[in-house]
């Protein structure tokens, strides 16, 4: 049965004259713009507050999994200044900035103050910060996620 359906394809196809193509005009293509890209962080001072935030809950989080054990905590670390890197280079640029750009971000900063106080306090009175402060690689991250 199979070897019928192939003559039949193959008779079908063959020895008739091809259909001359007809030849429909094409719309010139106009390309669509990339999505609009986000502003940098230290321009968009409500996201970058938002982002300060997330970082110092994952932060926190970090060390509550990690514990007294450092080098599980500077990998932690490593990553996290890793994934904000933009937060970070924001940061570094807000503080080269005007005092009324520095003025707006603290303003925006505080409006997330208990969020980001209490994770801050967690990170630096917690087990992790206390058995691992004097770990040169701790502190090399620790560096890298002040923006040092």
């Amino acid at each position: 049965m199979m070897r019928w359906t192939y003559l039949v394809a193959f008779a079908l196809g063959c020895g008739h004259p091809a259909a001359t193509p007809t030849t429909t005009p094409i719309a010139p293509v106009t390309p669509v713009d990339a999505a609009p890209t986000a502003p940098p962080l230290d321009e968009d001072l409500p996201a970058l507050a938002l982002r300060a935030v997330k970082m110092y809950q994952d932060w926190e989080h970090a060390f509550s999994e990690t514990g007294k054990d450092c080098a599980a905590a500077t990998t932690k670390m490593n990553a996290l200044a890793g994934a904000n890197a933009d937060l970070i280079a924001a940061n570094a640029r807000l503080a080269k900035a005007g005092h009324e750009k520095i003025k707006a971000a603290r303003a925006e900063l505080d409006k997330h103050s208990a969020e980001i106080d209490g994770s801050a306090k967690a990170i630096m009175q917690g087990p992790t910060m206390t058995a691992c402060s004097s770990d040169a690689a701790f502190s090399k991250a620790l560096d890298r996620l002040a923006g040092e």
